[in-house]
């Protein structure tokens, strides 16, 4: 069924400024994440630097090993706290993919379509890929990072890991950037249902 030209204009507007938002919302991931990386990579390798004087030191002097224990866990904290707050930014940016996917389908069921318009398709598949690259990657910074605490004696496999996980691969990041123009360029070229 052909929708009402007003209301598929409604549909238009609504969606290409979801995408619009969303692209803002990546880009900005991608630079917080970018403008973090060379911190989180020193304090991954001072945590890792503290963890072996702390393995050096344990069980020979008591007083020197609780306060390098005491200085690698403040050091951790604050790596899990940049994590986590890269977390919280991909949560948000997952709430509106959700939202966005549910604007497409109650377009589909308005246009009684078993199939969803392919460039909107197109944006969902984005969509949802650039997210699961950037949720896997900051799931493996968590990982690595766990395996930085000084009581594990990490090996140094473990630091060079987790700044491997900071810079995502050059494909995925080249697909991101892509993805991201095709939004930008619904400012040239409106999106068509």
């Amino acid at each position: 069924m052909l929708l009402p030209a007003d209301r598929l204009e409604q549909y238009k507007a609504s969606l290409e400024q979801q995408l619009k938002h969303l692209a803002t919302s990546i880009r900005s991931y991608l630079c917080l994440k970018s403008a973090t990386t060379p911190e989180l990579s020193n304090k991954a390798n001072r945590l890792w630097e503290l963890g072996q004087r702390y393995q050096l030191v344990k069980g020979s002097n008591q007083a020197a090993t609780v306060a390098l224990l005491s200085v690698c866990q403040d050091v951790y904290r604050s790596l899990q706290d940049s994590i986590s707050k890269l977390v919280s930014e991909l949560g948000q940016i997952s709430a509106h993919v959700i939202d966005f996917e549910i604007e497409c389908l109650h377009l589909n069921n308005e246009q009684q379509q078993t199939k969803i318009p392919a460039a909107l398709m197109e944006f969902r598949n984005f969509l949802e890929e650039s997210l699961k690259l950037l949720q896997n990657q900051v799931k493996y910074l968590e990982l690595h990072l766990s395996q930085l605490q000084p009581k594990f004696s990490a090996p140094e496999s473990s630091l060079e890991a987790f700044k491997s996980d900071l810079h995502l691969s050059e494909p995925a990041e080249a697909r991101i950037t892509l993805g991201l123009a095709k939004i930008e360029r619904l400012a040239i070229f409106p999106l068509t249902l």
